[in-house]
């Protein structure tokens, strides 16, 4: 007869800390921002509707890149006869082109610079590429000189140039009416001040490559670099006013630039991607979360509500994000991020099987979740913070659809980290506050309580256990 002395297995068959009470509240809250978030990305009201203004869906609200609207890409050459100061100049005319096409309403227009001479435009939406194509290779030099229409310039008539001037666009005064707005960066501050007290009460003329635009007259000394044009001719007339607006940026170039290669691009290819990934990816996440239901059970559809949960709020924010402009690439790094996220609940899940399948015959399937989730921490950590580092260079070093790529990806492992360790283990612990006895809800399996088995002699003595052979 054996006698065995052993150490007595710690209870894990307490009340769990989440009561049914409160497991109901994270349904219900959950269950509500799932509702509140699906119905405001499918609903959109017209003014008056419900007594609301308008709303527009926000999925709509994200930005679709060149691939994904249409519009044009142009790569545009630099004169390169005076090499001095290349980069630094080069980098200010890819600054001044982004202003310019802002002001211009092309505000998702991208401007990067490619090698160490050429410039690449990208604007999505445009109705006329070849105005568009003209006035970026338009080679402009802007001056601003005392010398009016017909004179003749002299060395001392300079006083302002282009590359002093920071930005300029279209403003209203007070008395409603349409003014052109100037500012200058901070050394055509301290030309214009000079210029502006030396000619105070004269002209001041402008020209754009040599030919004489404007001679506004100088009403007081401007010495903090922002100043308005005011003129009857565009008072009341924007456009007009847009087209001098447009011609004074053009001639604040730091270099000159010629067109090389450009393509229009429709959006019947952007049209026909999006609403394909968009079928796909439903298809693919609901034979998912079908998997993950049949796999993992109760578990299962807690990863379920949780990826729908993350998709919802995955979309909201790349609705809201400034920096987001979806291309196919983006589509990409979406499709990557949900199948991250699917990933980091797959290796919980299998994690919680192991710990309860080779667990003495007492462990409770409490202690095997919250084993499962403690021991899982680190491998989704490390592997998602290995992918964001590589998000991080692909936005550093890439083009713009790489940028698109390593944004979304990066927005979307950020957010499915938090719903694998916040949301789904919510989720998990609420469904045990109703059930945690039957481990085949949750589809666990232990070895030893299911075959009868009692721990290795081996086992006991690893645990300091004594036996008394009889």
């Amino acid at each position: 007869m054996s006698r065995t002395f052993s150490k007595e297995p710690s209870s894990n068959s307490s009340k769990p800390k989440m009561t049914k009470a409160k497991a109901i509240v994270v349904f219900v809250i959950i269950g509500i921002l799932i509702t509140m978030g699906a119905v405001f990305a499918f609903v959109s009201l017209d003014n008056g509707e419900l007594g609301v203004y308008d709303y527009i869906a926000y999925p709509r609200n994200i930005s679709l890149g060149l691939d994904m609207k249409g519009g044009v890409y142009a790569v545009f050459e630099a004169n390169t006869t005076d090499t001095s100061d290349l980069d630094s100049r080069m980098s200010g005319t890819v600054d001044q082109l982004s202003n310019m096409l802002y002001e211009k309403g092309y505000t998702e227009a991208t401007v990067s610079k490619v090698g160490d001479d050429r410039i690449r435009v990208e604007v999505p939406d445009v109705s006329d590429p070849e105005t568009l194509f003209t006035l970026i290779g338009t080679p402009s030099s802007l001056e601003f000189r005392t010398e009016g229409k017909d004179e003749t310039f002299t060395d001392d008539g300079l006083w302002v140039t282009g590359k002093d001037l920071d930005t300029a666009y279209v403003s209203i005064n007070e008395d409603n009416q349409y003014v052109i707005a100037l500012q200058f960066d901070a050394e055509g501050t301290e030309k214009f001040a000079k210029a502006t007290t030396e000619l105070n009460g004269k002209a001041l003329n402008i020209w754009i490559n040599g030919e004489w635009v404007m001679g506004p007259t100088v009403n007081s000394v401007i010495s903090d670099g922002k100043a308005i044009i005011t003129s009857s001719e565009w008072a009341n007339d924007y456009n007009k006013a847009n087209e001098y607006v447009t011609s004074l940026l053009a001639g604040a170039f730091d270099v000159e630039l010629k067109l090389v290669e450009s393509r229009e691009i429709s959006a019947t290819l952007g049209d026909n991607a999006l609403s394909t990934s968009l079928i796909i990816g439903a298809i693919a996440i609901v034979i998912i979360i079908l998997l993950l239901v049949v796999l993992y059970r109760l578990l299962g559809v807690s990863s379920g509500i949780a990826l729908i949960y993350y998709i919802i709020t995955y979309v909201f924010v790349l609705s809201v994000f400034p920096w987001v402009q979806l291309t196919l690439a983006g589509i990409a790094g979406i499709l990557i991020s949900i199948g991250m996220a699917v990933d980091a609940n797959v290796i919980i899940f299998s994690r919680i099987k192991d710990e309860y399948r080779i667990g003495t015959g007492e462990i409770s399937i409490k202690t095997a979740v919250t084993s499962g989730f403690k021991k899982s921490i680190s491998a989704i950590m490390d592997g998602n913070i290995t992918t964001l580092l590589g998000c991080l260079v692909m936005y550093l070093l890439g083009t713009s659809a790489i940028k698109s790529f390593a944004l979304t990806l990066a927005i979307g492992i950020v957010i499915s980290i938090f719903t694998a360790l916040v949301v789904t283990r919510l989720l998990v612990n609420s469904f045990l506050a109703f059930n945690m006895e039957d481990p085949k809800l949750y589809n666990l399996y232990n070895k030893q309580k299911e075959e009868g088995e009692t721990p290795a002699s081996s086992e006991q003595e690893s645990n300091g256990e004594v036996s008394d052979n009889e």
